[in-house]
């Protein structure tokens, strides 16, 4: 049996006590889930016993916290619930945290705190600090305190990161200045990955949509800057961003649920979300589900004077999520994920220039609806000399819009109905070297096919004069794997590439109704190796300094445009690819109170995929600029005391074309063009302070700021050139959270994109003024 003293374990642990009066019998515990050593902190400060435990060893790991009225000792075991770790009663009364007999590492990931943030972005978990590579961890703790609900309340504020606000649903983020537009995504493959679990929600053809995520019951948000063409493949010249949802827990009953009530300036109604979370474990231990389902009803703050409907812009959506577990043996887990994001917007999200504060002018509300559906099913397993990871999912979108083209033709009433489809299967398998040895691995085979149709018509004074249809397939073969050699115990070497095989086949028809149509039809191969290697130095676990070098790609495509006599048009165009130099330097300070991250990079795109005219006004893409894009993103985040804590970002960037480029329509871009959207400053700044009392208040300060860019290659327009600031209180009653917002408290109009449309001037505007309520619970 194992012998613990209180001497030996004061020289190895980490003790924490308060001096508070002896326990009583049974307490109300309200511990969220999170960190083991998190959970451990305020088992104390309720209980008011000592508790010792080694720092090192429970570093990472998950608890699923306690909630409710109990025992000291029934709460402590409710902490270490799944965990792999015990109590152990020392014989002077103090109590020790040890590893259960028989208990290897934890299976569960760390939920992330604000110092050690155990992520997967290198396709095994590992703690934040020390990936050599640019990753920033938003905790599902830091979400909810900020009042996050999609993407422009999380993504817009981080380093690096632009987000182009547009339509819910296709608007960008780019990730250092890698894009070429600020409205709707490229042509082609996006610049940017976006995940949830690690099953690609972005599309790898034609872009239809991505979901807005809330991110209510999500664990954590990881954004992984610079190329990831290596472990996440194609279209993530920029980077990727990574939803994790929370994990099944096989031990406890868990339940969440949360509400809001705001109003939206320029609106006339209120808008509200309800969402709700429960975990069941339907066989203890063995068997559990986790089911997640949400409820937003967004007002309308925009009024189209063309249609003559106010409040035009509403958002509705229902989401659904489910996971399921089946833990088959110690050695094996299988898991089920299932999620469905159903999109309804009211009218477009942009305003028109030059008719009035937030007006529209369509002859119609341009209604939209998305829908996403995912089934992903894993298998992991531990062989022993390796970990298995085998994963498999099924992904299905449907689009429904119709947009106001009368601009466009100049005459009669014209609109445009579309009604694209998409199918995607990927499976994935991989080998991954267990806990940390001299060389540690990663070995995997990944395969992917895409089919879109995407069809439309053009209708003028309700008779259909043009028809047009794209079918689209694609599909990826991929071998990917990387090695990481620890020539000391603070200097390691990592090397690793990815190999891929790209297939692309189109089909184009288009032409008046009843009339012969153009049919152009065209197939595209593409293979290549996109390589990565780092170096990184960590003298101690409070340093670390890395140096990385990775290139990632995006694949080619076909175009669509009928053949022009005299001028020739490209049949296809080919795939482009970034490499990235980076710099990095990882510090805590201050007992880690005080936490710095700082990079600098260069980024070297070639052969960009750029959209050219024809004499005839028709579009088609070509391989035909290179840009450099470089900066150094700083972040810092402090907590002087137990109450007040700080954080701060600041982003410079560069991104510019680096030769000459015509653009086909008499537009020619010089050399040292800044592309579009990308802000050469940017940066964000949250401070917290949390009152001394019994209903813990707190109040939230943030603010962000954006320079000036243009809004595309061939425009003179403006977006960014503002500042946003927010404010959040909230007090804790019992098992509610309560938290009242002001968001755009200065109610800004602050461009975020926009694009010339016939003669009309697009514009999007951060949202205004918004003002509400929320209320949290937890059981």
């Amino acid at each position: 049996m194992m012998r613990f003293t209180t001497q030996g374990l004061l020289a190895a642990c980490c003790i924490v006590a308060l001096a508070t009066p002896a326990a009583a019998q049974t307490q109300s515990y309200r511990i969220p889930a999170g960190t083991l050593k998190s959970a451990l902190d305020g088992y104390v400060r309720i209980s008011g016993k000592q508790v010792m435990y080694k720092v090192d060893e429970i570093r990472g790991v998950h608890s699923p916290g306690v909630s409710g009225t109990m025992t000291p000792d029934a709460a402590l075991r409710a902490i270490l619930s799944d965990t792999g770790f015990t109590i152990y009663a020392d014989p002077s009364g103090a109590l020790a945290i040890v590893r259960a007999p028989g208990a290897g590492a934890s299976t569960a990931e760390a939920s992330p705190d604000s110092n050690d943030i155990i992520v997967t972005a290198s396709k095994r978990g590992e703690s934040l600090r020390t990936i050599a590579s640019s990753v920033t961890a938003v905790s599902e703790e830091q979400l909810t305190a900020n009042g996050a609900q999609n993407f422009k309340d999380y993504i817009a504020g981080l380093p690096g990161v632009q987000f182009q606000q547009s339509t819910p649903g296709i608007s960008n983020v780019t990730i250092r200045g890698i894009g070429t537009a600020t409205i709707y995504p490229d042509q082609g493959q996006s610049t940017t990955g976006i995940y949830i679990n690690d099953v690609p929600l972005s599309d790898p053809g034609f872009a239809l949509s991505v979901p807005d995520l809330d991110v209510f019951d999500m664990q954590r948000i990881e954004v992984l800057r610079g190329p990831q063409g290596t472990l996440f493949g194609a279209a993530t010249l920029g980077g990727a961003v990574n939803y994790i949802s929370n994990p099944v827990s096989l031990s406890d009953v868990q339940a969440r649920g949360q509400t809001s009530l705001y109003g939206i300036g320029g609106g006339s109604k209120l808008g509200y979300s309800v969402k709700a979370a429960l975990n069941i474990p339907i066989v203890q231990d063995t068997l559990g589900v986790r089911m997640t389902a949400i409820r937003h009803a967004d007002p309308g703050y925009l009024d189209n004077v063309g249609s003559g409907d106010r409040d035009t812009n509403t958002r509705k959506v229902d989401g659904l999520r489910l996971n399921v577990l089946w833990k088959i043996s110690d050695a094996f887990r299988l898991s089920y994920f299932g999620f469905y994001d159903h999109a309804r917007l009211g009218d477009g999200f942009g305003a028109f220039a030059g008719i009035g504060d937030l007006k529209r002018d369509t002859i119609i509300n341009e209604k939209t609806t998305f829908t996403t559906k995912v089934n992903n099913v894993k298998l992991d397993g531990n062989l022993g000399f390796a970990t298995l990871g085998l994963s498999a999912a099924d992904t299905r979108k449907a689009q429904y819009s119709i947009a106001d083209y009368t601009p466009y033709y100049g005459g009669p009433p014209t609109v445009v109905p579309n009604y694209p489809r998409s199918h995607s299967r990927i499976a994935e398998a991989r080998l991954v070297s267990p806990g940390r040895q001299k060389v540690d691995w990663l070995v995997g085979v990944y395969y992917g096919r895409t089919s879109e149709h995407y069809p439309n018509s053009t209708i003028q004074d309700g008779v259909v004069i043009y028809d047009y249809s794209v079918d689209y397939r694609q599909t990826e073969k991929s071998v990917f794997g990387e090695a990481t050699y620890h020539l000391t115990d603070t200097l390691r070497i990592t090397g690793g590439g990815r190999y891929y095989d790209l297939e692309i086949t189109t089909l184009t028809q288009q032409g008046a109704p009843g009339a012969p149509k153009d049919s152009v039809g065209g197939r595209q191969q593409a293979h290549g190796f996109s390589p990565k290697a780092s170096i990184a130095y960590a003298p101690s676990k409070s340093l670390m300094v890395y140096a990385l070098l990775s290139k990632g790609f995006r694949a080619g495509g076909v175009n669509l445009t009928p053949a022009l006599n005299g001028f020739s048009t490209p049949a296809n165009y080919g795939s482009d690819s970034v490499l990235n130099y980076e710099l990095g330097i990882r510090g805590a300070l201050l007992d880690g109170r005080l936490v710095i991250d700082s990079t600098a990079y260069y980024v070297d795109w070639s052969d960009i995929q750029i959209g050219l005219l024809r004499p005839d006004g028709y579009a088609y893409v070509a391989n035909a600029g290179s840009a450099r894009s470089t900066g150094i993103e700083n972040a810092v985040s402090w907590q002087p005391s137990k109450r007040f804590s700080l954080s701060a970002n600041l982003t410079y960037l560069s991104a510019q074309l680096t030769k000459t480029l015509a653009l086909g329509n008499g537009t020619v871009l010089e050399k040292g063009r800044n592309l579009p959207g990308a802000y050469h400053w940017s940066g964000s700044q949250t401070a917290t302070y949390r009152f001394d009392l019994a209903s813990e208040p707190y109040v939230t300060l943030q603010h962000q700021h954006v320079s000036r860019a243009t809004d595309d290659f061939d425009s003179e327009q403006v977006v960014g050139g503002y500042s946003n600031f927010s404010v959040r209180s909230g007090v804790q009653l019992g098992k509610f959270a309560v938290q009242a917002f002001v968001t755009n408290l200065t109610d800004k109009r602050g461009r975020t994109a926009s694009a010339s449309f016939g003669e009309n001037q697009l514009v999007y505007y951060i949202q205004p003024r918004t003002i509400g309520l929320s209320i949290d619970w937890k059981m």
